[in-house]
């Protein structure tokens, strides 16, 4: 091991060394500037978002109880934050971005089977997400031109109302098609019992109850004064409603049923096609972003400090191993 030395010693080995790290800190910072002056510039670009509550649109918008529906203008809380977060980390909003602003070509990423591994690896490079302490979502991007990075920042918040809605999609297709099946079948069937109606009226049957009220006290009023033609005329519409009366009842007690559901899987078929076509944003933007033509990397003298320190360090180090090895060596 190398034993303890002190400050003095210290200084003095360094004074001893300093043509060795005056070369080591030349190579490196040549070496290390070569390079770094190759790296192309990267820009940043943040635009800055805040989540918006989420409802279903029909619920904020068309339900008639407005004193229950919740206000679409309201900033989100710390759920709604989390989901926004999510789903502009989702993959698929990657992908929509990546084909958007051919990022496979702009980023010079590998067009191979594991071009969506090397997406994923340039992305997390390239794209930060992150929540800040203002409740708030920032979204800082980095790309090779001013204007690319802000595209891409602003591209990222608009593409998340998109993969939302797609997402969402399926779930309000199937109950638009649950929906809309029984708002037709009781439209059909509500058509279908006003024709049984329709010829039941044909056959004289046109309000069973009130008709057997009507017919039978004029009945009686005939049956007093003896007219046989009244009598007979009466039997007569007596005995079509003791024929069709019941059927008519039954038809009528039916439609009445349909025609109180109506209004109800009306409004549900309504507030399914509304949320089926359309999608309310899940953010509030706060700051778009905007081209910033200062480039963010690279840092090229803190990269060319940082080089250097730790070539001088390492090569200090090597040059104690060294010292150490010898004197080991001249004592054996």
């Amino acid at each position: 091991m190398i034993e303890e030395i002190s400050a003095r010693e210290l200084i003095i080995k360094i004074i001893k060394w300093r043509k060795t790290f005056v070369i080591v800190t030349l190579i490196s910072a040549i070496v290390t500037g070569t390079l770094v002056f190759l790296m192309p510039k990267q820009y940043k670009s943040t635009a800055v978002l805040f989540a918006a509550r989420q409802f279903s649109v029909s619920k904020l918008v068309i339900e008639p109880n407005s004193g229950n529906q919740e206000d679409y203008m309201q900033i989100g809380d710390e759920d709604d934050v989390e989901k926004l977060i999510q789903f502009l980390s989702s993959d698929a909003l990657k992908f929509k971005v990546a084909n958007a602003f051919d990022l496979w070509d702009r980023w010079k990423i590998k067009d191979t089977v594991y071009g969506y591994h090397y997406l994923k690896l340039k992305w997390d490079d390239m794209v930060t997400i992150k929540r800040t302490e203002f409740n708030s979502v920032k979204v800082e991007v980095f790309d090779y031109t001013a204007d690319g990075a802000a595209q891409i920042a602003n591209g990222i918040s608009d593409y998340c109302d998109t993969v939302k809605h797609e997402m969402t999609k399926t779930v309000t297709a199937n109950v638009l098609k649950i929906v809309k099946e029984e708002y037709e079948n009781t439209l059909a069937r509500m058509k279908e019992l006003e024709d049984s109606l329709n010829v039941l009226r044909n056959l004289g049957v046109l309000h069973y109850k009130e008709q057997v009220k009507a017919y039978t006290k004029s009945y009686a009023k005939a049956l007093e004064k003896n007219d046989i033609g009244a009598i007979k005329r009466l039997e007569s519409k007596l005995d079509t409603l003791k024929k069709y009366g019941s059927a008519y009842q039954n038809v009528h007690d039916n439609l009445e049923k349909y025609s109180f559901k109506y209004p109800d899987i009306k409004a549900k078929y309504d507030e399914a096609l509304v949320n089926y076509n359309t999608s309310l944003p899940i953010k509030f933007v706060v700051e778009k972003a905007k081209p910033n033509e200062y480039k963010a990397k690279p840092n090229r003298l803190l990269i060319i400090g940082i080089t250097v320190i730790a070539s001088n360090l390492m090569c200090f180090l090597f040059l104690l191993f060294r010292e150490k090895f010898n004197k080991l060596n001249l004592k054996s």
